[in-house]
């Protein structure tokens, strides 16, 4: 098994004065990364929160693929609680990798990222599954 942890940081709350405009909400859910490989299938499960913030992060992720030279993909993508048109573009675009006629599989989107694959056309590109 291979796994690439995503990144962790501390919520500390923050007080401020009474009417201040400042939010003191915790900040957005950091992706995970984890990548498991049997026969030739390579499993990725992700978590968190995929944005322009964390674009970088995944695609250096994505980019250690090419190694394990998958003949089936397959992304759990239920516990991922947003995603942006770039980094679903960018997971469907692992089609590369696969032999021709193969595409990637969605397993289990969570709702935000079937709606986001269906209203951008990228689930032409993949198999949404379950």
């Amino acid at each position: 098994m291979i796994i690439f942890p995503g990144l962790r940081a501390a919520w500390v709350p923050v007080s401020f004065a009474a009417g201040s405009r400042v939010s003191n909400q915790p900040p957005a859910e950091l992706p995970g990364f984890a990548v498991t490989v049997t026969a030739e299938t390579v499993t990725v499960v992700l978590r968190g929160e995929f944005d322009v913030t964390s674009e970088g992060f995944l695609a250096d992720c994505l980019a250690r693929l090419p190694l394990e030279r998958p003949r089936r993909l397959v992304f759990a993508a239920a516990l991922v609680t947003f995603i942006d048109c770039a980094s679903a573009r960018l997971i469907v675009s692992t089609d590369h990798l696969l032999p021709p006629g193969v595409k990637p599989v969605i397993a289990c989107p969570s709702a935000i990222v079937r709606r986001v694959l269906q209203a951008s056309g990228l689930s032409a590109r993949c198999v949404l599954s379950g």
